[in-house]
């Protein structure tokens, strides 16, 4: 059996395109390192994540994101135990400068290109939602920001 674990934080500060990158690069390594796959998202300040691997693995990883002060309000949305892999690779998906560079290793088009998966587990809706939903964004509900849909 694996674990599966989806929370869901906001940035304590703010996050351009290098520093995702870097945290892309620097979660990939840990991860695969740990047995862990998933997706993270980043959106307007506030993140998503989708842990699942080994119990243990997921929970320490999921202890030190709450010991990380670039996370704030962080919540804990699904735990579940699962028999396969959601996402059997780990990768992170954010809003990308179209300037015609590379695409990093692990990058994920799931912000631009949605999910056509058949997946209609709570985890896998949940990210939906958070690529979907204006309430997503943090700025939304000071009515700062308004996403048509």
């Amino acid at each position: 059996m694996l674990q599966s674990l989806v929370y869901m934080s906001s940035a304590t500060a703010p996050f351009d395109e290098e520093a995702l990158a870097a945290v892309l690069d620097e979660a990939r390594a840990r991860n695969t390192e740990a047995g862990l796959t998933g997706l993270l998202v980043h959106r307007n300040g506030r993140f998503m994540q989708l842990l699942e691997g080994p119990y243990d693995a997921v929970l320490s990883t999921y202890e030190r994101i709450l010991a990380d002060d670039r996370h704030g309000s962080v919540q804990l949305l699904a735990e579940e135990s699962i028999h396969t892999r959601r996402f059997p690779e780990w990768s992170m998906a954010y809003d990308r400068a179209a300037d015609g560079s590379d695409v990093p290793a692990g990058f994920s088009d799931f912000l631009s290109d949605g999910d056509r998966s058949a997946d209609a587990s709570r985890s896998r809706e949940l990210l939906r939602w958070f690529r979907n939903h204006p309430l997503a964004d943090p700025t939304a509900a000071n009515g700062k920001h308004r996403r048509e849909a």
